[in-house]
């Protein structure tokens, strides 16, 4: 008994180390841990395939549900969004936060849509006015209505007239916009809304110009910006009582707009104004200056983080302090004021104290003000980095402020005593307009202005989440408005999920941070995101099957060395703006460096502003079709005080690499390689070189415009393409993943960049190239755009997802043109189109069906036309069809040509 204990001692502790290590190495929590790190990597490195398959699989196991959050986060949204509407503007909350509303019309016919926020789907009312305010008191608002009046019709048809023009008259149109307003405001009605009955109710407030409406703290006023029609040098800021008792609540000269009721009742703070709210009509002449209201039934942005009660934003049409660097505090009982200089004011819940940004010589200033006895202001900060905007917690106890910190805004906390600072954000991306949401949640914006996106901070573990994102892999969702309601756990954003920012339409959607997706909504989510990536490669694949040793051998040739010398020279030019020697230099260097590669390069000269500059043009013709012109674009000038290493010397370093790859490989068709001069003062080169391609008759067939493409926010080589055409975007993608390590993303977007030019000249024929996060860059527009601020890897990879991307494209036929459907009925139709001009060409390829399913059935024909049938709509349903050319070597157009229409 005793030999066969010691054996059992012996074995023991093997026996426990064994199971011991089946538990630590088998655990099935450490494998899903594992999993889960390996899929995240290969979503870091655009695997995306393969990530999606492995979160679907993780989250599948007994276990997976502890990585719920953490794969949500990752691939798009954690809280429920609904959307309200397609397209609205000028978000507002009721301050019970039971309704919502936005404008939904036009300048000319007005609209405001007010929704149930507990059924957001559905229009509550519409209200036909402008500048509607909620009241404090709960179901009622205010707003104005124009009148119309035959001077007003006739007004608006001269404009509309003006704008229609070939080259509208700019100073003609400020002339007559001004007048416009005047008018309004003059016509301008005053109506009370009950909105639980929704009923109107005009108020008696006549003889007055009226705009910016806003209520008193207890709601029995209203305040609204007002003036006599024979008031020229002043206006002022009246209360009028539903029952239409007017009373001025501000004297003297000069000009106030912006009212807002501080809470509590005793004060209110307006804003002096440089110019006044109602210009009078007169003689065509400059614009008015920076400062003057918007037009009656515009509502212009929100300055960031100003005019905020207790952290949360303000009401359109209440404080908007449009960068006036002084505001005013009225005291309601005395008529007493005092005035302040900054900026930015932002109210405590209870109104009895608010935080400002000032400004001390050279330096910036957080400033809190008790308001009370002598109004006087305690600076709790004093930097000279600039403080951006400011927000006092409901409670009054804390700040959150925006400030540059290191070259770059960042947003920090501090007590209302200026104790205890903390820094909420790291990230080289500007971060601003912070505002609480709750008494521990704080929300800012991450982003240049043009592709902002909101986080949500927590003052307690100082983590932060996105909170808003379209659940795509590749789409961008640029966001433009954030309104939270009183408790601070829903959200209204207004952003362009689609990703779409040429259509003008902006949705605006309820997130609700009580309510997180289910497992079934991310899985769902999942699978559609593999189900399109998967698609999308194997389309890019049999794309560029035809080409594609031809395309591997030419982006094998990239050289960093020769990207980087490229790189150097130009930046060592300085600014390159047109009125700066290196814009000479850079074009001479441009020049001389296509002459070395084998082309006969032409300089484009023209004259500008009394300053003359030139772009830099070089050609690859084409083997097959010569006259079919594809170019490849990108401006070479910098900003006037920056050397412009990405902005916009890396897509010049990066065209030029392009240009030496293919100098002795001509595709079917011409490459223009144009090196735009101008685009910092106006987008002047691109606007020359089309008035000029117009003029001459060249077959432009696409542009391909990168700009900015050499900065990177992390480790990853990512940028975005920036289309109107979702074919050219399409093959970009296929070019980025098939031949180099770049990650790309898109966007819709052609504005204030040189494919706007061409957009407007040609319509969807743009695509390109610029940098993820869109205009990410911090350092752009400044003299810190340096070279060691550029990924010279990305610029790599960036040439060879170019290469590939012009190729392709000048190896494909265009799109066909003049597409058309006679004699449709509900089963059958006759399709023609104009025969394509490319040689070459062998068949086309026609998809169509329902607009429900627009690729239900498909043939080729020989001919430009084709009778379709087979097919069946239901009533009002349209018939969808696409065409595309096919060339000898089974290319297919870079784009499908479409129309649909109703069966008669």
């Amino acid at each position: 008994m005793s030999h066969h204990n010691n054996k059992y001692r012996r074995i023991l502790p093997i026996f426990l180390f064994c199971v011991a290590a089946i538990f630590t190495f088998s655990n099935p929590q450490d494998k899903l841990a594992d999993r889960y790190d390996a899929a995240r990597l290969a979503w870091d490195t655009g695997d995306f395939v393969r990530a999606l398959e492995e979160f679907q699989s993780i989250l599948k196991s007994p276990d997976g549900g502890r990585f719920f959050e953490p794969i949500a986060l990752l691939t798009g949204e954690l809280f429920q969004v609904t959307e309200i509407t397609k397209d609205g503007r000028a978000i507002r909350l009721s301050p019970d936060g039971k309704y919502a509303a936005y404008d939904a019309g036009t300048r000319d016919a007005p609209l405001t849509r007010i929704v149930a926020l507990d059924n957001p789907a559905k229009t509550w009312a519409d209200v036909h006015g402008a500048n509607f305010v909620f009241s404090p008191v709960p179901n009622a608002a205010v707003f104005l209505r124009a009148a119309e009046t035959p001077e007003l019709a006739a007004l608006r048809k001269e404009i509309k007239a003006l704008a229609a023009q070939p080259t509208p008259d700019r100073q003609a149109q400020t002339a007559k916009q001004r007048q416009l307003t005047w008018l309004e405001a003059k016509n301008s009605a005053l109506i009370l809304y009950d909105i639980a009955a929704k009923k109107e109710k005009p108020v008696k407030a006549e003889g007055w110009l009226k705009s910016t409406l806003a209520w008193s703290a207890d709601g029995k006023e209203i305040y609204f910006v007002g003036a006599k029609e024979a008031d020229t040098a002043s206006n002022e800021i009246y209360s009028v009582s539903p029952a239409g008792t007017v009373r001025p609540l501000t004297s003297g000269a000069g000009y106030k707009t912006n009212p807002i009721a501080v809470p509590g009742g005793k004060y209110l703070v307006y804003t002096p104004a440089a110019a006044t709210p109602f210009p009078r009509p007169a003689p065509p002449e400059p614009a008015a200056k920076a400062g003057a209201n918007p037009p009656q039934g515009q509502v212009a942005p929100a300055a960031q983080g100003q005019g905020q009660r207790g952290g949360q934003p303000p009401a359109a049409g209440q404080f908007r302090g449009g960068g006036q660097r002084q505001f005013i505090v009225l005291n309601l009982a005395d008529g007493k004021i005092k005035s302040f200089a900054g900026s930015a004011p932002s109210f405590a819940a209870d109104g009895a104290a608010l935080v400002f940004v000032g400004q001390d010589g050279a330096d910036s200033t957080l400033n809190h003000l008790k308001l009370e006895g002598a109004l006087a202001p305690v600076v709790l900060k004093k930097s000279s980095d600039r403080i951006g905007s400011a927000a006092i917690a409901p409670d009054g106890s804390g700040i959150v402020f925006e400030m540059i910190y290191t070259r770059n805004g960042e947003i920090f906390y501090i007590q209302s005593d200026g104790k205890s600072e903390v820094r909420l954000s790291r990230e080289i991306q500007p971060d601003r307009a912070p505002r609480f949401l709750t008494m521990t949640q704080v929300i800012a914006i991450k982003g240049e202005p043009r592709h902002s996106r909101a986080y949500l901070y927590d003052l307690k573990t100082l983590n932060n989440i996105q909170l808003f994102h379209n659940n795509t892999i590749r789409t961008i969702s640029p966001e433009y408005e954030w309104v939270a309601d009183p408790s601070g756990t829903r959200l209204l954003v207004g952003a362009e999920r689609d990703g779409d920012t040429i259509s003008g339409k902006r949705g605006i959607f309820l997130v609700d941070l009580t309510r997180k997706i289910s497992m079934d909504d991310l899985l769902a989510r999942l699978g559609r995101n593999l189900a399109a990536e998967k698609a999308l490669r194997a389309w890019g694949e049999k794309t560029f099957a035809p080409i594609r040793s031809a395309v591997q051998a030419a982006v094998d040739g990239v050289s960093i060395t020769k990207i980087y010398d490229h790189e150097d020279a130009l930046f060592s030019f300085d600014s390159k703006y047109i009125t700066q020697p290196g814009n000479k230099k850079a074009a001479e260097y441009i020049f001389n460096q296509l002459k070395s590669f084998g082309y006969d390069p032409q300089y484009q000269e023209f004259e500008s502003r009394g300053t003359k500059t030139a772009n830099v043009l070089a050609r690859l013709t084409g083997t097959e079709n010569p006259d079919m012109l594809y170019v490849l674009s990108g401006h070479f000038d910098s900003n006037q005080r920056s050397p412009g290493a990405d902005d916009n010397t890396s897509v010049t370093a990066v065209n030029l690499e392009t240009a030496r790859l293919l100098a002795k490989s001509p595709q079917s068709s011409t490459i223009v390689f144009a090196f735009f001069t101008g685009e910092e003062a106006g987008l002047l080169g691109s606007r020359e070189f089309v008035r000029a391609a117009k003029e001459k008759g060249w077959r432009i067939a696409a542009d391909i415009n990168n700009d900015m493409i050499g900065w990177t926010n992390d480790h990853r080589l990512d940028d975005t393409i920036r289309f109107a055409s979702y074919g050219l975007r399409d093959i970009q993608h296929a070019a980025a993943f098939l031949f180099s390590k770049m990650i790309t993303y898109d966007a819709r977007y052609v504005r204030s960049t040189d494919g706007a030019s061409f957009y407007e000249a040609y319509g969807d024929i743009v695509s390109g190239l610029g940098s993820y996060p869109v205009l990410g860059n911090p350092y752009y527009h400044q003299p810190t755009d340096l070279l060691e601020t550029v990924n010279h890897q990305l610029l790599v990879e960036a040439t060879k997802y170019n290469t590939a991307a012009i190729i392709m494209i000048a190896s494909s036929p265009a799109p066909v043109k003049d597409l058309k459907l006679a004699g449709l009925k509900n089963d059958s139709v006759e399709v023609a189109w104009a025969p394509s001009p490319e040689k070459g060409i062998v068949s086309y390829l026609v998809e169509y069906g329902p607009e429900s399913n627009p690729a239900a059935a498909g043939l080729t024909v020989g001919e430009p036309k084709a009778r379709l049938t087979g097919f069946s709509l239901k009533k009002g349903e349209k018939l969808a069809v696409a065409v595309k050319a096919v060339n000898g070597r089974g290319i297919s157009s870079w784009d499908w040509t479409r129309t649909a229409a109703p069966a008669k």
